[in-house]
């Protein structure tokens, strides 16, 4: 079915310094949208400036397209991605749109969406996907970069190639009735994203890989959470001089491995 409504949700903690690009790219991508969007930035345990950076950047939201920013002082980053969820229906409530018309998109604030990315999940929902899981692009480690050591860059790719396909919380769409069937995102941190597909194949649903929906996210090393991409990052490269095949063996690899 074609979407009739699009929620965005994005989870931040301390994000000041990222969080104005991320959203930039979000409005963009909902400027010509068509249909309503609600956006909602959930600062989570944040003591910085995340939340008015982020209220300047929805605030040039117009017409059917709303933003939100939903302050969260407790729980996981799977809670607030829940209670983005919640708070997006409800902006959503407003238009009447059917749940199985209705998508949710998640992304991180250390990320930004291409310009198209509501079109490239429309189409996919179009085909009667019930969940959609993109691709992120690593800022500094993919081939022919140059941000981290020429090993640790190796080790990333070889990971990239001998697993897969891969899920992101960074980009991921699931249709709204499927979503709310399953129970919403699974407390489990790391991995809600795989909890929560595998929650919605156990009930006959049906998620696809999408890697030409690609995401940028930042390469930084300095984990968010434990056993997230930042983690895999750090290891990866404060392990740069072991060869790498061991660097497969080594690192948790939650974020690259299950199965969409």
């Amino acid at each position: 079915m074609t979407p009739e409504a699009f929620a965005v949700v994005v989870p931040a903690q301390d994000e000041a310094e990222l969080v104005g690009d991320c959203l930039d790219s979000v409005v963009t991508a909902v400027r010509g949208a068509g249909v309503p969007v609600a956006v909602v930035l959930v600062a989570h345990r944040c003591s910085d400036d995340t939340e008015a950076v982020a209220r300047r950047q929805l605030s040039r939201l117009s017409g059917r397209s709303e933003g939100r920013v939903l302050r969260l002082g407790h729980g996981t980053v799977a809670t607030a991605r829940s209670a983005g969820n919640m708070a997006a229906l409800h902006l959503l409530a407003a238009y009447g749109v059917p749940f199985d018309r209705t998508w949710l998109l998640s992304t991180d604030a250390d990320s930004r969406v291409p310009a198209d990315w509501l079109r490239q999940y429309g189409r996919w929902a179009a085909t009667g996907a019930h969940a959609v899981a993109g691709h992120v692009r690593v800022s500094g480690w993919e081939d022919g970069e140059s941000a981290v050591s020429r090993t640790a860059r190796e080790a990333y790719n070889h990971l990239l190639r001998t697993t897969g396909p891969h899920v992101y919380a960074a980009n991921l769409g699931v249709r709204a009735d499927a979503y709310l069937e399953a129970g919403g995102w699974p407390d489990q941190v790391p991995g809600e994203e795989h909890a929560l597909l595998a929650a919605l194949r156990e009930r006959g649903r049906h998620s696809v890989s999408a890697p030409e929906i690609v995401v940028g996210t930042s390469g930084r090393q300095a984990a968010r959470a434990a056993g997230g991409l930042g983690e895999l990052l750090g290891r990866l490269a404060s392990a740069q001089s072991t060869p790498a095949g061991t660097f497969a063996r080594a690192v948790p690899r939650q974020a690259l491995r299950s199965q969409p």
